[in-house]
């Protein structure tokens, strides 16, 4: 990679975590934000692996991840890495890699190891090859808060913060366990998850009547227009500074806080180019480079059928909305962005 750096300055104080990030060669830019945002260390490193996994480079991400674990910011960051380690080396062809994986799993396994997210993304791993024993496990501890509240009390949480009794529930259903309280509120979510599955595609479905909610668009610069935004002063300097995964990251967390303060309320991403934007401020008289010029482009341009939009939040096992590629549960709907 180009562009590594020669600055000294710990990241977020801790000596032996710069030193062996320094041993990776890792770009300057990464260096310079985990320097400039010690609170966002392993945010920062785990975005990072997942860029450099999606791009190929499995041995970069792999020993990124390995040192994480090593010197792990703090106790869950060093799970996360662990978690998507094995998730890594199961991939590979390698046998003794693939048993390196089982070994990991089996000490994240330990009673009294996991927090609460890297449970519950290390549940969704092990469902997936159908280890139901494993991935209930984990998916109690996830369900930790959830399970010492009444079931009452879950009415008003949204369908995100619930995902974790429903994970319970399918791995409880698929070892014949009887359903609880806490089933039959997932129950509710999962049979609603399912009715917007398998409706009609979002072009073809109704918007709100008027004395409904109305639906909200967020926003974005796509991946293909990120830099190119960047590169003309379109974006605010946070945005532009920490690269398209922050980007998108923190608008995922913008949408999940609005689903808190108001659920129920409809909403879609749209994912738009920089000529979108441009030539629309030029013949409003906007500013291309104010928030609200995109959101003003999204509100009188987009029609109801427009195939650039889309509902979010998306299946946990769909394509996640930024267009990473990668699976929503595994990129910006991951446990570590909440």
């Amino acid at each position: 990679m180009n562009d590594h750096a020669s600055s000294s300055a710990p990241v977020g104080g801790d000596a032996p975590l710069t030193a062996a990030l320094r041993e990776l060669d890792l770009p300057s830019r990464l260096l310079d934000d985990l320097a400039a945002y010690p609170d966002d260390t392993g945010e920062v490193l785990m975005d990072f692996a997942v860029e450099l996994r999606r791009a190929g480079r499995v041995d970069q991400a792999r020993r990124l991840l390995e040192t994480v674990r090593e010197h792990s910011p703090a106790s869950e960051d060093g799970q996360y890495a662990s978690v998507e380690l094995a998730d890594l080396l199961r991939e590979s062809s390698d046998p003794q890699d693939r048993a390196e994986a089982e070994r990991i799993t089996s000490e994240l396994l330990r009673p009294g190891r996991l927090g609460e997210g890297p449970a519950d993304l290390l549940g969704e791993d092990l469902r997936e090859l159908e280890r139901w024993d494993e991935a209930l496990r984990c998916f109690n501890i996830a369900a930790r808060q959830l399970l010492a509240e009444s079931p009452e009390e879950l009415a008003d949480e949204d369908d995100l913060s619930l995902s974790p009794i429903v994970n319970r529930l399918l791995a409880r259903m698929k070892l014949g366990l009887p359903h609880d309280g806490h089933d039959e509120v997932a129950l509710v979510v999962a049979q609603r998850q399912a009715e917007g599955a398998l409706g009609l595609p979002y072009e073809e479905q109704d918007w709100p009547e008027e004395d409904g909610p109305a639906r909200e668009v967020e926003a974005l610069y796509s991946r293909a227009a990120f830099d190119g935004a960047r590169a003309r002063g379109l974006l605010t300097e946070q945005a532009a500074e920490h690269g398209a995964d922050t980007y998108y990251r923190a608008a995922e967390r913008s949408l999940r806080e609005r689903d808190r303060e108001h659920p129920g309320t409809p909403r879609s991403v749209v994912l738009h180019g920089v000529e979108d934007i441009v030539e629309f401020a030029e013949r409003s008289g906007l500013d291309p480079a104010d928030d609200g010029t995109a959101l003003a482009w999204s509100d009188l341009e987009l029609t109801e059928g427009d195939p650039r939009l889309r509902s979010w939040p998306p299946g946990r096992n769909e394509p996640c909305w930024c267009g990473s590629g990668r699976k929503y549960k595994k990129c910006c709907g991951s446990p570590s962005n909440r």
